[in-house]
């Protein structure tokens, strides 16, 4: 090979026509991968929606018919009359004891028609309940005077004269007089129908049902002729049915005895919780500590911790069930039911083709690699390296400031982790190379320097220092804020409570405010500009960022702002900067806050991802829907109102000023629910607890995109989190 190079300009031409080659040989087979993935995790992402639409159908259908048979009960004027009887007259909250109801006629008449016009084969016995779920009567009778535990949601619902039908939940008693209740005693379901007189809502009549007949059946019985699996969870991750390979037939004793007893003893349902694989303790240890009110020492699957939150999602790309094995999902939450619904499918068998032939193309496309860099490695990425390595020198000086490493760069400078050689303080420091010099780069930077070192607000960032290097190279040096982005948080937590996105932006209201009095306005104001951190145990402190395209309001920047360009984030720019970059103002500003505050609100930007044209022109022309529409979830009309009139196209239909829309936010229904105890707990438990090294590690790079206005990997993959409850 050392010849072939020296044999002269022709052969070193061939080489690099074969170099190139081998690049485009290697691009169309990367490109041929990625293709055959893309398409196949369509089919699956496809299949999964086929799969958990065909679940929930015949959940609903299965739901109606229950509720529509429980309804009947009530609807005979005889039955209902008993049941009004019964209702009020135990109305005092005195404990009914067995002997009461026996000795009670109309509780004989009631127990005697139940049983001759109402009877069901298919459920474990029925109730009496009134409005808190306390028993008045029943055919079970260690269940009289008791609270049977009926979750709070199916409770509400009876009062408010809805039929409906509970998730699994224990009995606060054994059906049986056997013995006590234990951990493993099998839960039940309850049909309840509200018993009504008048305006009033008194009770409601229950059927108790075993879930493991027709709910887990429906949930969880494995696809025929398929490799989906199905499961349904609760709020908490656990699990509400048996686990798919659980699906045996049951064996009952008569239901006489008024005893269940089937493989609900060692069932998933209420005993496994749906969380990443640990050590091989016993189900139900595992599941005690979320039970029992506590917290389980490892988290969630992917898939059970985006259920939870609510709304809808699939996963595709694969993830760790609660078993330890990879799989595919889909899941929906279901709020009418309270509980949500997930598809699995194992990788292996889905994309268990694709991985042989992933192998085989990767194989190539490494052999294609490696020969065009034994080829010509050198000679065409040897400059490239050298400045590479210059730019990382750890012992280059700048004033009295010694560079540690790169944490970021892009076309207004490079950003590193410094320090002061006598104060020995850790900084950031922004460079501007003299080979990136420009007459207008400088004046942008010079400009950024100069404007943001007259803001002093507590939520902007602080300089301490700026200057030039003999070699012309510019540098300014800044508080170094160790934290998380805003784009951060919503990429890796999820939409945030109301209380804590009010919280933020009064802040970011604060900065601002101080910058548009001194005659700045920002005009990139994005959520990866905005840097969140704790300082000294005051947790959710903000820090507004990279004012590199700031504007004095008080000055023409024409030969900075060219009317033709696009200066700014489209996702988060006004109408008016979409047509006249020139043309930003303090009101541009307020609708980048309303725009920050509705991706924080709903985990979502103002319009679905696109080319940066189609963004620009949904500015121009839409109008963003309504935050709890976007999300599906209810949010309180205030907070939402002002966020929408923030996104006015109208500028004179937006607050006034930044004063008057923190004064809007702090007249909010959920302002100070937020609370600092609550950021304390989040930055403590959820930002470093579930982290670690990983979160330290993702500051530096939030921190130099956001400062910088550049490009930084992300140091963390973290599954999206919502902590809005």
């Amino acid at each position: 090979m050392i010849t072939l190079w020296s044999t002269g300009r022709r052969a070193r031409r061939w080489i690099l026509i074969w170099i190139l080659l081998l690049i485009i040989a290697a691009t169309a087979v990367v490109f041929l991968n990625y293709r055959v993935r893309a398409a196949m995790q369509e089919m699956a992402r496809q299949s999964l929606r086929s799969f958990l639409s065909a679940k929930l159908s015949g959940f609903d259908h299965w739901y109606q018919q229950q509720t529509a048979v429980v309804t009947e009960v009530m609807q005979s004027p005889k039955r209902k009359s008993l049941a009004v009887r019964i209702l009020t007259s135990h109305a005092s909250g005195h404990p009914v004891t067995p002997e009461q109801w026996q000795a009670d006629p109309n509780s004989a008449l009631f127990a005697r028609d139940v049983a001759n016009g109402a009877s069901r084969d298919d459920v474990l016995g029925w109730a009496l309940i009134d409005i808190q779920g306390r028993v008045l009567g029943s055919d079970l009778t260690p269940l009289l005077a008791e609270d049977l535990g009926i979750p709070s949601d199916a409770l509400e619902k009876m009062i408010s004269r809805q039929s409906t039908l509970t998730r699994p939940f224990r009995l606060p008693k054994p059906l049986s007089q056997s013995g006590p209740l234990s951990y493993a005693e099998p839960p039940v379901i309850a049909v309840i129908t509200p018993v009504v007189q008048g305006a009033r809502t008194l009770g409601g009549f229950v059927y108790l049902m075993d879930p493991l007949d027709d709910f887990s059946e429906l949930l969880s019985a494995p696809i025929p002729g398929q490799f989906a699996e199905s499961y349904a969870i609760d709020r908490r991750g656990v699990m509400l049915t048996s686990a798919p390979s659980e699906h045996v037939p049951s064996e009952r004793v008569p239901q006489s005895s008024g005893a269940i007893h089937s493989a609900a003893s060692t069932s998933a349902l209420l005993h496994q919780v749906v969380q990443v694989p640990g050590d091989q303790r016993g189900i139900k240890s595992v599941a005690s500590d979320r039970l029992d009110g506590g917290s389980s020492s490892r988290p969630l699957t992917v898939l059970a911790d985006q259920l939870t939150r609510g709304g809808q999602g699939e996963n595709v790309s694969g993830y760790r069930d609660y078993r330890g094995d990879e799989v595919i999902g889909a899941w929906r939450w279901m709020p009418e039911y309270g509980f949500g619904v997930a598809v699995e499918m194992k990788v292996g068998d889905v994309y268990g083709p694709l991985h042989t032939l992933s192998r085989i193309q990767w194989a190539l496309v490494m052999l294609m690699i490696l020969g065009a860099v034994l080829l010509g490695g050198l000679y065409l990425f040897g400059p490239h390296l050298a400045r590479s390595f210059a730019q990382n020198d750890s012992t280059r000086q700048l004033g009295q400031y010694k560079l540690g490493r790169l944490i970021g760069e892009g076309a207004m400078g490079s950003v590193y982790i410094g320090s002061h050689q006598m104060l020995k303080r850790e900084v950031a420091i922004k460079v501007l190379e003299k080979e990136e010099l420009t007459s207008t780069t400088a004046s942008r930077f010079a400009r950024e320097v100069q404007l943001t070192s007259q803001l002093r607000h507590p939520n902007t960032i602080a300089i301490f220092d700026y200057g030039r290097t003999d070699d012309g190279t510019f540098y300014y040096v800044m508080e170094y804020v160790q934290g998380i982005t805003l784009q951060a948080l919503i990429d890796q937590y999820g939409r945030q409570p109301a209380g804590r996105v009010i919280s933020l932006l009064i802040q970011m209201c604060g900065s601002l405010a101080e910058a548009h009095g001194c005659g700045i306005v920002h005009r990139d104001i994005k959520p990866a500009n905005i840097i969140l951190t704790d300082v000294s145990g005051v947790g959710d402190l903000i820090k507004v960022l990279d004012f590199g395209l700031v504007k004095e309001i008080t000055r023409d920047t024409v030969e900075l702002t060219q009317v033709d360009s696009i200066t700014g984030t489209p996702m988060y720019m006004s109408p008016e900067a979409v047509r006249d970059a020139s043309a930003a103002n303090a009101q541009s500003d307020l609708y980048a806050v309303g725009a920050v505050g509705y991706a924080l609100l709903t985990g979502v930007p103002l319009f679905d991802g696109g080319a940066s044209v189609d963004i620009c022109l949904k500015q121009l022309n839409e109008l963003p829907v309504r935050p709890a529409q976007r999300i599906g979830i209810p949010l309180a009309d205030d907070l939402q109102n002002v966020l929408m009139s923030c996104l006015q196209k109208d500028t004179n239909q937006r607050p006034m000023s930044m004063d008057e829309l923190a004064d809007t936010l702090r007249g909010c229904e959920d302002h100070g629910r937020w609370t600092q105890v609550d950021s304390v707990q989040w930055w403590n438990h959820q930002f470093r607890g579930f982290g670690g090294s990983q979160a330290s590690d993702a500051t530096a790079a939030s921190h130099a995109t956001a400062v910088a206005g550049v490009t930084a990997a992300p140091a963390t993959t973290a599954p999206t989190r919502d902590f809005s409850g």
